[in-house]
């Protein structure tokens, strides 16, 4: 946009002047600036559009969801979030959730967290056995995770479970792989039930690391001689496994010997993520959306009775590459790439508001705000009078007038992960092609920040 009138503002003179373009006069119309006439327009196939929400308590009643119903015939659906410090956001997947499982069928939360910590959270809410708040206290690592909204989806999926055969439960299960402890001493404890004496072998070689993690403390200059010791191991171990399968499988099961398989593989995959890390490589973003695809596909292939819903940030689960510079794919355009239709996307946005975030500057984990949308960014074009909160099916709404030429070419769009710096809020409004990336966006005009446990 040339002008730097604020979008809500033209909004306001213009409902003054109308309160509906429908009700406009053509002279009226014809007397405002090609700029407003525009925005009317794009305002007015907006409204006709979008399916306003209630709210994002979970508690709230599905009817305001009926949008999604065509979800129901995707097998793996995607949930973002714009941010990975956004109540709402938060709340809202939640209630996604909670819709696809009562009201699509799906079963298997997928969740960007570890394979292996995961197993823990999926016993106890397979068994109730354990409280939610007592793993989360001790096991969940990530401060983006650890919080009242995580845990009363993780409750509503433990109390859903109560009284339900096995062939009915739904299940957690973790899709990313950045620590080795989860994994290592899982691993060791289900070689224990095949041979204690070969689990305390495994334990010899890679115990050590449950605590450490495999290159904590190393440098750029130590880290390849530490790895020169690693990963012969690591590829020692595999080749084991692999000769062992048939007297795993035997003394265990052939599900056992399959998340034997997994943690495994996870542990590889941490291995790689962490070396990358320390070494500064430019492809460690690369690796991790490649290793989540490929631990989604393994969920898939486990459980192919069974539809998924991804936990996840917008950019992991966008259905092409732009989110990482366009130098490989994200864990979106993977799926998207085996699965075609059958994998949908659901994108977050927001107007203005706070959230959780570390700062880029000094290290510590702070509340942000964001006042208002970049002018001219998607973001802005979303701010409505007609609703404060709702769900938009981009494939309708680029059939609307101009609306086309905004969802198919670059335009600013917020996303911001882990870490934020304020003093470069321009940075985070990415050009992106939106629905290249997404098959629903899910609006706030207005945010909170996540609730820490």
């Amino acid at each position: 946009m040339k002008t730097l009138i604020k979008k809500t503002t033209a909004k306001l003179l213009l409902l003054t002047l109308c309160f509906t373009l429908s009700n406009c006069k053509k002279d009226d119309t014809a007397a405002l600036s090609p700029e407003a006439q525009l925005q009317l327009q794009l305002t007015k196939g907006l409204e006709e559009t979008l399916k306003p929400l209630n709210g994002s308590d979970p508690s709230l009643s599905s009817t305001d969801l009926s949008i999604l119903d065509n979800l129901g015939q995707a097998k793996i659906v995607g949930m973002g979030e714009a941010t990975h410090g956004t109540h709402e956001f938060f709340q809202m997947k939640h209630r996604i959730f909670q819709y696809l499982v009562e009201k699509q069928g799906f079963r298997y939360f997928a969740f960007e967290y570890d394979f292996a910590a995961c197993l823990s959270l999926d016993y106890i809410i397979q068994t109730g056995q354990g409280t939610i708040a007592e793993y989360m206290k001790e096991n969940m690592k990530f401060w983006t995770w650890k919080t009242e909204e995580v845990q009363s989806l993780f409750e509503w999926m433990q109390n859903y479970n109560r009284g339900k055969p096995d062939n009915q439960k739904i299940h957690v299960i973790g899709v990313d792989c950045q620590f080795t402890s989860f994994s290592i001493v899982q691993l060791i404890a289900l070689l224990q039930i095949y041979d204690a004496n070969y689990a305390n072998v495994i334990k010899s070689r890679i115990g050590f690391y449950a605590n450490s993690e495999f290159y904590k403390n190393q440098t750029f200059s130590t880290i390849q001689a530490v790895r020169a010791y690693v990963l012969p191991i690591l590829i020692q171990i595999g080749e084991e496994l692999k000769l062992k399968a048939a007297a795993i499988t035997q003394a265990t099961s052939p599900e056992t010997y399959q998340i034997i398989q997994q943690l495994y593989l996870n542990i590889t995959q941490a291995e790689i993520l962490q070396y990358s890390t320390i070494i500064n490589d430019s492809n460690s973003q690369l690796f991790r959306d490649q290793f989540m695809a490929d631990n989604t596909f393994w969920i898939f292939n486990q459980f192919g009775d069974g539809k998924i819903a991804i936990w996840a940030h917008n950019g992991h689960v966008a259905k092409d590459d732009a989110y990482i510079n366009n130098s490989g794919f994200s864990m979106g355009q993977h799926l998207k790439n085996k699965y075609g239709d059958n994998y949908q996307v659901i994108g977050f946005s927001l107007g203005e508001g706070q959230f959780n975030s570390t700062s880029n500057t000094s290290g510590k984990l702070e509340v942000f705000t964001i006042k208002e949308p970049q002018v001219g960014s998607i973001n802005e074009l979303f701010v409505t009078p007609k609703a404060n909160a709702y769900i938009v099916n981009l494939s309708s709404l680029s059939l609307k007038n101009n609306w086309q030429a905004r969802l198919k070419s670059l335009q600013p769009f917020l996303t911001l992960g882990s870490l934020f710096d304020p003093s470069k809020l321009s940075y985070y409004f990415q050009p992106i092609i939106l629905q290249d990336q997404f098959d629903y966006i899910i609006h706030f005009d207005k945010t909170t920040a996540s609730k820490f446990l």
